[in-house]
Order: C-alpha cells, then sequence, then structure tokens
C-alpha cells in the first residue's frame, strides 16, 4: 500500500470512528442528560446491579423550568463530575417518591451513597430526596 493510500484509509477510518462516537453518544442522551452508571468502584455500599445512587434536586411538569437550576449544578461541580447530572423523567427511574409522578427531575447519581453525597457537598447543592432506584429509560 503507498502512503498516499494509507493517509486515505486512516482519514476514512478517522470518520468512520467519528460517527461511531456520535451514534453512541446519540444513543447514551436519548432518556437523560446524564450518562449511565459506571461500575462499582468500591466493594462497599455500592447498589445491587442495575441501580444507582439517586439524589434529587428539583423537578418540574416542564424539563425548561430546570435548565437555570440544570446550569447552576453543572457549573458548581468539576469537569468530570457533570456526567452524573441528569434531567430525566420520572418514569425513567423506578423507586422515586410518588411526588416525582408526571415530572422530570434534577439529580445527581453514583454507584455509591458517599460517592452522591461528596457531589452534592462540591455543589453546595441539598436534595430533596436521596435513594436507590432503578433506570427503565433505553439509553
Amino acid at each position: 500500500m503507498s502512503r498516499s493510500e494509507r493517509e486515505r484509509a486512516s482519514r476514512g477510518r478517522g470518520r468512520l470512528d467519528a460517527v461511531v462516537l456520535l451514534c453512541a453518544l446519540a444513543a447514551l442522551t436519548a432518556c437523560s442528560r446524564g450518562s449511565p452508571a459506571s461500575p462499582p468502584s468500591t466493594p462497599d455500599r455500592t447498589t445491587s446491579p442495575g441501580k444507582v445512587w439517586l439524589a434529587v434536586l428539583d423537578a418540574a411538569e416542564d424539563p425548561n423550568e430546570l435548565d437555570t437550576p440544570y446550569a447552576d449544578l453543572v457549573g458548581a461541580l468539576d469537569e468530570g463530575s457533570v456526567t452524573h447530572v441528569v434531567v430525566s423523567p420520572s418514569a425513567c427511574y423506578s423507586g422515586l417518591p410518588s411526588r416525582y409522578d408526571g415530572k422530570y427531575v434534577l439529580a445527581v447519581w453514583d454507584v455509591t451513597r458517599h460517592a452522591v453525597r461528596a457531589l452534592l457537598d462540591s455543589a453546595r447543592a441539598r436534595e430533596g430526596w436521596i435513594g436507590t432506584v432503578a433506570s427503565t429509560c433505553v439509553d
């Protein structure tokens, strides 16, 4: 293979990688603005398989009402933590109290209660509810 053929093949592969990445990102954001749970970092106080700790900070019938609180929360967290912030329909989580039924929730999640508490403390935010939930939306 000549040098120019290798360069063209490399560029084509780079474009394919970009398309695959964009498709993966679109699939991950289908239900919420956050990311799916990552594997537990500590064996203690983790949730059951398929469950995460969730702290609901706010809720609204219209998700647009959560734009400002979302921006404030994301602005208060370091860049690596913003993937743990979600705005999702409450129906995407089993285990939430009924007061959130039919609403969108602004929440932070992680695999341990301690990690969720650390995110809240870092943002100086107070939760309205904290507990374990299972995500019912397909990302």
